[in-house]
């Protein structure tokens, strides 16, 4: 039976603190790691100065979201292969083992087809997983634009490797469950938060929301999933209050511990009962 998945705090959502007291934070809270968000500041792009940021710390990167946000788009260039090569070389350099990626804007064909190839070619030499992550409709003006070729677990199939977002999926209109049944096999990376349900992408806190993430949680580590789970949550409103902030995440944090393990017990005891 494989071991408990680590479980990761996201750095994106922890916009108005300094990378540094980021990590600070996190190895506070008590998480096993961080996924790094690449952005404009120069720090996170960096991988000899994360690696001693990690290090000082005790926090381990094993992933890094590419700057594919629109609100990083000029970081590491606008041709989204290039970036794809740049972060990379990141990883290779900081010793990170999965890198995620948005999909595909519909008109981006030729780049659809390039990643066909490029994400089992990569893994083949570098040893690194591109993992493309479910992403969600733009809402304007009462309408649902889907601009990305990845929001419904069907168009996802074609990836050899995904990160399966949560909120992300709720704001699509999807069924959660159903969907880690359909994706399970290919899903190497998670990013783990609640959605309120209104069709926007909230990441909110595990319990509060309308999916069943204890659920969600416990089929994960039924599963034996042995890639990593990031807490993607949004936590604005302790922004101005630390001790809150850390309670808030390790209340998540435990939740999402208690309920893997809850699986991975689930999957054991059965495991055992076959084998008498």
């Amino acid at each position: 039976m494989s071991q408990l998945p680590p479980v990761l705090a996201a750095t994106g959502p922890f916009f108005m603190f300094s990378l540094e007291e980021t990590f600070e934070l996190v190895a506070e809270a008590g998480f096993d790691g961080a996924e790094l968000m690449i952005t404009q500041d120069r720090l996170s792009q960096d991988p000899h100065r994360l690696g001693a940021l990690a290090a000082r710390y005790g926090v381990p990167v094993p992933a890094v979201h590419g700057p594919f946000l629109v609100a990083t788009w000029l970081v590491f260039g606008t041709d989204p292969k290039g970036k794809i090569d740049r972060c990379v070389r990141f990883a290779e350099t900081a010793k990170v083992s999965t890198v995620v990626i948005h999909p595909p804007y519909r008109w981006q064909t030729a780049y659809a087809a390039w990643l066909d190839e490029a994400i089992p070619r990569i893994r083949e030499e570098t040893g690194i997983t591109i993992a493309v992550e479910n992403m969600f409709p733009v809402n304007a003006g009462g309408r649902a634009l889907r601009f990305f070729s990845g929001t419904a677990p069907a168009e996802l199939t074609r990836w050899p490797a995904l990160t399966l977002d949560t909120s992300h999926l709720a704001a699509a209109g999807g069924d959660l469950m159903a969907a880690w049944e359909e994706l399970a096999d290919s899903v190497v990376h998670l990013h783990v938060s609640n959605n309120d349900g209104r069709g926007r992408d909230t990441h909110g806190l595990l319990d509060r929301g309308v999916l069943p993430i204890p659920e969600f949680l416990e089929e994960v580590g039924a599963a034996g999933f042995g890639g990593a789970v990031t807490l993607e949550l949004d936590v604005r409103t302790w922004a101005d209050d630390r001790a809150g902030l850390l309670e808030v995440l390790r209340e998540n944090l435990d939740v999402a511990r208690l309920h893997l393990a809850a699986g991975h017990d689930r999957a054991r005891s059965r495991a055992a009962i076959r084998n008498r």
